[in-house]
This record gives C-alpha cells, structure tokens and sequence, in this order.
C-alpha cells in the first residue's frame, strides 16, 4: 500500500516529490490489487488514502471493483482453468486438484462480505460484464473506466493490425520530390497488398473458429455490449465449422455483405480511418464486408506543417525541432495534434477493439497505430514514437494465458520496403529493411551533412536521430 502511495505521490521513496515534465502532464491511477473482502478491509484502505492527517495536500480518490459470478458455467470453465494451469496443482490429479479448490472457494465464500455501503464509490460487475452497477462514479470514471470495464472479456479473439497499403512508388515519389496527401489512393503496391490481406484474414479467422471449438468456454458471438459488438446468426457459438467451411451448406449465408447478397466466409470486425487508402485496403470486391470508418483512426494532424517531412522542418524550424527531440510525445504541430492528443480520440477506439468477441482487423496510419501498439504490448505510451511499423505486415495480438496480449507479426507481401522488427524492441533501430543499406522508409537515421548542402539552413546543435511522425516517408540519399 505504501509503495503504491508513493507512487501515486510520484516520490522517489526519500518522501519527496520528483516531477518531471510528462508526470505533470497527467494524473495516476494505481490499481490495488488485494483480497479487500471484507468491511473492515475496505474501511482501512479509505483510511491509508484519504486520511487528513497522513495524506494532507494529497487528495485521492477510491473507487472499489466488485466482481460477482453466479453463473454455473463460467465458474465451472474458470475452475477448470485454475485446475489446469495453476502450479499449485501442477502435480495434483484434476479431481483432487478440483476438490482443493472448492474447499478453498467455501472458506472465502464464508468470510466475504459484498459492498453495501452506499457512501462509497464502488462498481460491480456482474458474471464477465454481463451486468454492471455504479454508485457515486462521476467524471473521468463514468467516461473511460466504466466502459472499459463493461468492453473487457475473456474471450480469445484475435486483434490484427496493419498499415494502409502503399500509394505511390517509393521511387516515384522521390523523382517527383512529393510527400504523402491524406487523399491519395491505393497504387500497384497497395492494391496487391490488399488482395493478399484477404486470404491472410480468411486463413486466420477460420483458425480461430476452429479453435473457439474446443475451448473450454467462449463468448458466444452473438453477444456484445453495443451493436459493433455484436456478430451476425451464422457465427454463433453453436454454429458447426464444417458449416461455414462448406462452400454447399448455406448456413453461412446468414452473414452476408454489405450488398445484402454475397455470403462471407468468416467474422470479422473491420475498422478504418476515412483515408482513401485505408479503407480501399479492406474494399475486397468479392467480399464486401461492412467497413467502420472512424475519423477517430485518422493520422496525426500536422496542422500547418501537414505535407512537409521532417528533414525540411528542422532547417525551416529548428527550434520548434529542436522541441520535438527533446519531447516527441508531447510537442504539439501548429495548429494540429501531438501524441498525447490521440490518447483522447483512440480512447473509445480501444474500447469498441476489446468489447469483441469475434476477430478484429484495424487499417490505419503509423502515428495511430504506434499508440495502440503500446497499448497492447503494455508499454509506455510516451516512448510509443519509436515503435516501428513495416509496410505489408500485419500484427496480431492475442490474449495471453494470465493476462496481456501475446504478439506475432507477419509479413504477408514481400517488397523493396519490408523490413522485420525486433518484436522485443520498441524502438525502430531494431528494423532489418531488405531494401538496399537498409533504407526503409520508417527507419530512424541520424541527420546528415546532405541535408544543408544547398547552403540554406544549418544542422541543429543536437543531431539526434529523427523521431518517427505519422506517415512520414524519408527521402533516399544519393
């Protein structure tokens, strides 16, 4: 408890407060995770954080989560899970192990006492989100925390993400010296892309329909806590596989397209930003599946810089540059966003992306996908302007045995512009393009003498290597 105290009070353990520039910059959550199962458990963590004497100046507030199961099913499938895959039962028999188990449940059953104490701020979740009650749950709370809660499962579909596809030529556009437009559409490049992307998604989601089969317990695919959570009848949870690999059944042509004809072969949640060449992406002609569209998942708006690549803004705004070095996360575009603005708009993004039961692809840009990368591989999100993204691979994030995401990245059409990144890495120096010296088009590179040739600028006095912004493409050297 006190620990986590301190934490929150952002002190180094001397007492004493240690600020820095992006701990000012937003508030702390700590989650107390422990067996505060009775009332006078309850009563004493309200006392360790709000007592006036102890925490004067240091105003915090708390918020208990009560989980309640009394649904028989799920109980028996997180009873099985515990029995298989705890070590406390790693050499035990499964009905001794199970045995164990409920004897441990009984004796905690007799001393748990639920919160009633309509005083305090406490939300309850009711059998995996099925049903929720809030009481005193205002603000930030009410906005973020309580849908995140209703939107998390234990189901274990699959997330995918990628990159739009490619518009012009790398080499086309270095000839004609032009930067990327929020408006261009799909080139040769993308459109192939595109094509492979299909069969990459139809053989994964099949996978997880295959495996969703001898799954202890999962979510039936007809539920979900809004209408982009729910799936269509033909992939229920008691919906045959051989069915929807049949060609002949029919039974999956109660999932059809976005033409109200076509049958689709597998589920899928699709989500894109309105960019042309984000949605043309997933536009599969023979699988017209519904696409959301979400301004949400648009790239970082540069505001007045929008067209201009960072080699260019460095001699023209050294030190607005020299600003963006220093605090990539947080130095703001005139007139547009900085990073720590998407955190806003991707809030409800990652919302409606956990609130699925079925598989979810999402087709966006490197400034918005870096964000939601961090988020999945549960690092910090401030040092997210370094995770690279290669062009024509897909990531997928599946949810890992004890919680998090487990992550695997695939490169589904090779090019001049693939590279493959160091899953352990977060940084972008860890890409291996195939491109000739390496050059990939998302590669940090420190800045060079070739830049200020033209005698119209001088390098800034820290060369330090270029933090990656969006869909900014770096001009190849001669």
């Amino acid at each position: 408890m006190q620990d986590m105290l301190r934490w929150l009070d952002n002190e180094d353990g001397s007492g004493m407060a240690t600020p820095t520039v992006a701990s000012r910059r937003k508030d702390r959550v700590g989650i107390f995770d422990a067996t505060n199962s009775t009332k006078d458990r309850r009563e004493w963590v309200l006392q360790e954080c709000t007592c006036p004497t102890k925490r004067a100046g240091k105003p915090t507030g708390i918020v208990f989560v009560e989980s309640i199961c009394d649904d028989k099913d799920l109980l028996h499938a997180n009873f099985m899970t515990k029995v298989n895959n705890s070590p406390d039962y790693k050499d035990m028999e499964a009905e001794e192990a199970m045995a164990d188990l409920l004897s441990r449940v009984k004796k905690y059953e007799e001393a748990y006492e639920t919160i009633d104490d309509d005083t305090q701020s406490y939300i309850k979740i009711f059998n995996l989100s099925s049903k929720m009650l809030v009481n005193h749950i205002y603000g930030r709370m009410a906005k973020s925390i309580v849908p995140a809660l209703m939107a998390w499962n234990i189901g274990t579909r699959p997330v995918f993400i990628c990159r739009a596809g490619q518009t012009k030529d790398g080499s086309e556009r270095a000839n004609l010296r032009l930067g990327m437009t929020r408006s261009e559409h799909l080139g040769k490049q993308g459109r192939q892309f595109r094509d492979v992307l299909l069969d990459h998604m139809k053989v994964e989601c099949l996978d997880f329909m295959r495996r969703r089969q001898k799954a202890a317990f999962t979510p039936d695919l007809n539920t979900g806590t809004s209408i982009s959570g729910v799936m269509n009848r033909g992939f229920n949870s008691r919906c045959d596989l051989a069915s929807i690999l049949s060609e002949n059944d029919g039974a999956d042509e109660e999932y059809v397209g976005t033409d109200g004809v076509t049958p689709l072969p597998f589920p899928c949640h699709i989500m894109s930003s309105t960019m042309p060449r984000a949605y043309q992406t997933v536009e599969w002609v023979d699988m017209p599946y519904p696409i959301e569209t979400l301004s949400n998942l648009n790239p970082l708006d540069k505001g007045d810089f929008t067209g201009q690549e960072l080699e260019d803004l460095a001699i023209s705004h050294p030190e607005w540059y020299e600003q963006l070095v220093a605090d990539p996360f947080y130095t703001r575009f005139p007139g547009g966003e900085c990073y720590g603005d998407l955190l806003s708009r991707l809030e409800s993004v990652v919302v409606d992306i956990e609130q699925q039961v079925g598989p979810v692809l999402v087709v966006s840009h490197v400034s918005v996908l870096q964000v939601l990368v961090a988020y999945f591989r549960n690092t910090p999100v401030e040092s997210c302007t370094s995770i690279a993204l290669p062009m024509n691979t897909v990531l997928k994030f599946t949810p890992a045995k004890g919680g998090g995401w487990q992550e695997t990245q695939h490169v589904i059409l090779n090019s001049p512009n693939s590279s493959h990144c160091d899953l352990n890495s977060m940084d972008s120096l860890s890409c291996h393009g195939v491109s000739e010296g390496n050059q990939t088009p998302l590669a940090r590179t420190p800045m060079g003498e070739h830049l200020y040739s033209n005698g119209s600028g001088s390098p800034p006095e820290t060369i330090s290597p270029l933090p990656i912004w969006g869909d900014h493409i770096r001009r190849p050297t001669n």
